[in-house]
């Protein structure tokens, strides 16, 4: 009977203390997992997805790109962490940037009406530009001294340019890996810091974000995009 009691009140401890995401790890939570997610698409709404814009497959999430809108977690108040992901750039892509490069981002901080795009700062996946930082519909960012917001505008990684809005464009001092291979993005969120790295190479890192909380978004934006890991490392 002791036994019994025991295993009772673990049970409860362990149903009581489950958060809003699935698919925890050591030291960290897998994201990429459907439950932890619903999807909303431009001029269909949420969870309407008649062309299959978002296909989970074998633990691989594939994003066609073929409607604007995204993937954002149920959860909506996700604040101090690290995020890592591993993503790639497929071959299809769509109008209106079906022969402009390839295009797509993951915001953090997202909040608000379910809208392309809700207010967000945003580390943006792009051709040649890859580890940009936007200020979304609202949210505020200052990278080196000068600050951006509330209207939606880019800081540029240093190196970016000159940049062409071309398919398949790669820049002079590129830091992703050539088309097709995997590559790894972190974003850290710390108060309100936050930065960007790609394959190891710090892009950006800013101060005084406004908001400093909200959901985390993957972009489908007329490209193609495969993500095979996205992780969660609480910092507190």
């Amino acid at each position: 009977m002791r036994n019994l009691r025991m295993f009772s009140f673990v049970l409860l401890f362990v149903t009581a203390t489950a958060g809003c995401v699935s698919g925890k790890k050591q030291g960290g939570v897998d994201l990429l997992q459907p439950e932890n997610f619903y999807s909303y698409i431009e001029k269909q709404g949420i969870g309407i997805d008649p062309n299959q814009v978002f296909d989970w497959q074998n633990g691989v999430l594939r994003i066609s790109g073929q409607h604007y809108g995204y993937l954002a977690t149920k959860q909506t108040n996700f604040s101090d962490y690290r995020l890592v992901a591993e993503f790639k750039w497929g071959n299809a892509t769509w109008e209106p940037r079906k022969n402009l490069a390839r295009d797509s981002g993951i915001l953090v901080h997202a909040g608000g009406k379910d809208m392309v795009w809700p207010q967000s700062i945003e580390a943006q996946l792009i051709e040649g530009g890859t580890g940009d930082i936007l200020v979304v519909n609202g949210a505020y960012l200052t990278v080196a001294g000068k600050t951006l917001g509330p209207k939606t505008a880019r800081f540029d990684r240093p190196g970016r340019n000159p940049w062409k809005d071309e398919l398949g464009f790669r820049g002079p001092n590129e830091i992703e890996k050539p088309h097709g291979q995997w590559n790894r993005l972190e974003i850290l969120c710390d108060g309100d810091r936050v930065k960007v790295s790609v394959n190891g190479h710090t892009t950006l890192d800013g101060t005084n974000a406004i908001p400093t909380t909200g959901k985390i978004v993957l972009q489908s934006e007329g490209a193609e995009l495969f993500f095979r890991r996205l992780e969660l490392y609480p910092l507190r």
